[in-house]
C-alpha cells in the first residue's frame, strides 16, 4: 500500500523578505569600490544639462525614465552587471560633447534578462520585468502533479 505524503504547514507558511526597491547609484560608485580611475578623466564630471533619470515601481514591471536631450539612439548603451543593476550610458560627439551615466541597482525580482528600452525626442524608457520569486515558483511546482491523470 503506497502512502501519501502532504507537504507541512511549515513549508506553506514561509514567507521572504520583500524585494529591495531600485536605487539610484552615486555617480562615483565603482564595482570594486576603488575610486573612479584617471584612465575616464577625458569624460565630463558633470552630467549632461537637462538630464535626468526617475524610477517607477509598477506591480509586474520596473520603468526607468531618462531625460537625454541632445542624445540620439545610436549613442546609448545600456548593460547589465551581475544580474543587479543596469548600467545606462549615453554619449554624444557633436557639438561640444556630452556624456550621461547612471547605474540603477536592483532587488531580486528583476529580470534584467528581459529589459526593453526605446528612445523618442529626447526620452529613454527602459522596462525591467518584476518575475515572482523563484523560490515561490519553484515550491508551487514541487507540489504539481507528475505523469498521467487517471
Amino acid at each position: 500500500m503506497a502512502s501519501h505524503s502532504t507537504p507541512s504547514s511549515s513549508t506553506s507558511s514561509i514567507s521572504y523578505p520583500a524585494p529591495d526597491p531600485p536605487v539610484i547609484l552615486p555617480e562615483d560608485y565603482t564595482d570594486n569600490g576603488r575610486p573612479t580611475s584617471s584612465s575616464r578623466s577625458f569624460l565630463s564630471s558633470t552630467p549632461a544639462p537637462g538630464s535626468a533619470i526617475e524610477v517607477h515601481t509598477l506591480q509586474h514591471e520596473y520603468q526607468l525614465h531618462v531625460k537625454l536631450p541632445g542624445f540620439s539612439w545610436d549613442g546609448i548603451t545600456l548593460a547589465t552587471k551581475r544580474r543587479r543593476i543596469l548600467h545606462v550610458v549615453a554619449d554624444r560627439w557633436d557639438h561640444g560633447g556630452g556624456h550621461f551615466e547612471r547605474r540603477v541597482a536592483f532587488g531580486y525580482d528583476a529580470d534584467l534578462t528581459q529589459v526593453k528600452a526605446d528612445f523618442h525626442s529626447d526620452l529613454l524608457r527602459v522596462t525591467i520585468p518584476r518575475r515572482t520569486s523563484a523560490v515561490a515558483s519553484m515550491q508551487s511546482a514541487m507540489y504539481a502533479p507528475i505523469g498521467r491523470s487517471s
